[in-house]
């Protein structure tokens, strides 16, 4: 459960805020953040929907991409793309930006984005 607190930073909430969405108090979520308590099924289910990810990517049981669905005739993401995704996710919301700015110079695509402004 220790990835509750870079869920929450990651979208820039403060744990009263997420407490307030939840319905619970600041302190029974800052205990689950803390590893002080566990939360139950019901609100596993509750905080996987409210941060976008999967109950075993809560429990740390999997680096998958959270409620992202997969056919399964669509091909598994290579890992070296899931390592990318694990690693984004932890980064404070500054650095996601910079990496995100690099890749879009890397790729070109920022480049593509000033041109269809000016357009």
């Amino acid at each position: 459960m220790i990835l509750l607190k870079e869920l929450r930073k990651e979208k820039g909430l403060t744990q009263l805020q997420v407490a307030n969405a939840l319905k619970i108090s600041r302190q029974v979520y800052a205990n689950y953040e803390n590893e002080i308590n566990q939360p139950d099924c019901k609100m596993l289910v509750i905080l996987a929907n409210f941060f976008e990810v999967s109950v075993d990517f809560l429990l740390g049981r999997s680096d998958d991409l959270g409620n992202v669905t997969v056919q399964s005739s669509a091909p598994a993401f290579p890992q070296d793309e899931r390592e990318l995704l694990k690693l984004f996710r932890v980064l404070p919301p500054e650095y996601k930006q910079l990496a995100l700015n690099t890749l879009r110079t890397w790729t070109g695509s920022a480049d593509r984005e000033e041109k269809q402004k000016k357009a």
